[in-house]
């Protein structure tokens, strides 16, 4: 049986990249929520989720290469799951978070709860400036 992340192989170098963007997206005028955010998305994670939003774009580009919004897509998707994470770590009070301690752990409850929702405003506004209708619609 063949894993689900060697599926990902054709976009291997663009999960690379998205990795990168991510900590860079949240920019670091907040320190304390760039930490926080540095510390969730350094711990890695299989990034299903944009890997599929990539493999589509690859897919239906016919031989292109992706666009700078696809990759923005696929990190708003990887944004707004990451701070589903965060809040329902707060909520099943987790301690761990892909092997790493959770948010609210290392830093506070209160901080990863302004963290998760810097993270859902953040990928809301990247969304909205993505300035594809049928991508808001849907999303």
């Amino acid at each position: 049986m063949t894993s689900a992340t060697s599926l990902f192989s054709p976009v291997e170098a663009d999960l690379r990249l998205l990795a990168e963007n991510l900590k860079n997206l949240i920019g670091a005028r907040h320190p304390i929520l760039y930490a926080a955010a540095e510390h969730l998305f350094s711990a890695g994670g299989k990034r299903i989720r944009p890997a599929i939003v990539l493999l589509v774009a690859r897919a239906t580009m016919h031989g292109q290469d992706i666009t700078q919004r696809h990759r923005r897509l696929a990190e708003i998707t990887e944004m707004i799951h990451t701070a589903s994470l965060v809040h329902d770590d707060v909520i099943d009070e987790s301690e761990m978070r892909r092997g790493i301690p959770a948010v609210h752990s290392r830093f506070s409850t209160q901080v990863a709860v302004l963290a998760g929702d810097f993270l859902f405003a953040q990928s809301s506004w990247y969304l909205a400036n993505l300035e594809n209708i049928e991508v808001k619609r849907n999303f």
